[in-house]
């Protein structure tokens, strides 16, 4: 029969490889979730990217977004 320290001394080592393990997978899983989250979407483009669909007055106040989308779509542009 195993010495009661020796079996304290077992478990302990098992607990502190579970909590490096657990914090290995955490980070990794941290990184992961940063790798795919995109880019904020609400951020100003640079270079020659511009946003296609503003909401408030454009070169025409009274067309509305829907037709503004729909001539998007229209021209492809």
């Amino acid at each position: 029969m195993k010495d009661p320290l020796e079996r304290w001394w077992e478990r302990l080592q098992f607990t502190l490889l579970f909590l490096a393990l657990a914090v290995v997978v955490h980070g990794f899983f941290g990184w992961f979730h940063g790798w795919l989250d995109p880019d904020d979407p609400y951020r100003i483009p640079e270079g020659k990217a511009f946003k296609v669909f503003m909401t408030g007055e454009g070169s025409d106040p009274d067309v509305s977004p829907g037709d503004r989308l729909r001539l998007f779509y229209w021209l492809g542009e």
